[in-house]
């Protein structure tokens, strides 16, 4: 476990490091705050991989048969998309995303469309109502604004008897069971600004609600634990890498978006700066620290 003063030490050596790196970011108009460069790029990469090992290696839960088309939001690296593509050969397979998904190796039956889904959903032609047999989606935390009107919009494009499936946080930290985050003053500011700016960052846990009111059935949340840091690796050896990554990245992760996340709440660059170094302390890797990671599915009335 981190001492109070090694983690001081650790975070005030990791904002020397921190300030040398400009992040890029997506050019639409839409709230999404994380970086689009190939340092961004490659830690969904690795998250990616921590986050299905955690779940067992089941990145979709959703009780798919013989889906002919599916649906990836916010795919980022595509990393997903593809895994898609390769399970489902008999479907055509469409990541969606704000930045053009970096280059990779895909099956012929892979697609990658660039742009805000809201705006796409009813104009792009692969995107009509009742077109696709499952829609995924995966940490769009900081990403929509309006939850409610997202999910409306996606329940419009399964069809009777196709599944959705959403997975996300809760930006709410525990330790040792105990929510721990309420008092960090940096994260009272994120939660001030996502009620001014329509994030929903309780969204992991409200899913289920966005999806019965949009007309969903059979959902169903299934809530896994996000350590840290390796100390719950004893117990769930399936946390190792993803703990590993939060303890590496997620302080910087948040370090370079709390800039991004408070423009317009008319904080000092002073302030700013206190926050970021706080994040780093409040999210290095220590015992007992954990987020709470949910997968929620629900199925479209009705069979074809």
């Amino acid at each position: 476990m981190n001492t109070p003063s090694n983690s001081t030490a650790q975070s005030t050596s990791s904002v020397k490091d921190l300030r040398g790196r400009d992040p890029s970011y997506h050019t639409t108009d839409a709230e999404y705050t994380l970086p689009n460069d190939a340092v961004e790029y490659a830690r969904l990469q690795h998250q990616a991989i921590g986050l299905d090992e955690m779940m067992h290696n089941k990145s979709v839960h959703a009780p798919l048969a013989n889906p002919q088309q599916i649906v990836d939001v916010g795919c980022g690296t595509g990393i997903i998309t593809r895994q898609l593509g390769e399970k489902y050969t008999n479907a055509r397979v469409y990541g969606i995303d704000l930045s053009p998904v970096p280059a990779g190796q895909t099956t012929p039956n892979v697609e990658f469309i660039l742009g805000d889904v809201r705006k796409l959903i009813g104009s792009h032609p692969r995107l009509v109502d009742g077109s696709t047999d499952f829609v995924f989606s995966r940490l769009l935390v900081l990403g929509i604004t309006d939850w409610q009107g997202y999910v409306k919009d996606i329940t419009t494009i399964v069809r009777p008897g196709a599944w959705v499936e959403m997975q996300d946080l809760a930006i709410k930290l525990y330790l040792y069971g105990s929510h721990c985050s309420g008092d960090w003053e940096w994260m009272k500011a994120i939660y001030a600004a996502a009620e001014k700016k329509g994030w929903d960052l309780q969204c992991g846990t409200n899913i289920k609600g966005y999806m019965e009111e949009a007309g969903l059935e059979d959902v169903v949340v299934k809530e896994y634990r996000l350590p840290f840091g390796t100390w719950l690796a004893e117990e769930k050896p399936e946390t190792r890498r993803i703990g590993k990554h939060a303890a590496r990245e997620y302080g910087t992760l948040y370090y370079h978006a709390i800039p991004k996340m408070l423009q317009g709440m008319d904080y000092t660059q002073e302030q700013l700066e206190r926050f970021q170094t706080s994040c780093l302390k409040d999210m290095a890797g220590r015992e007992g620290l954990e987020f709470r990671y949910y997968v929620t599915i629900g199925r479209k009335p009705g069979w074809e």
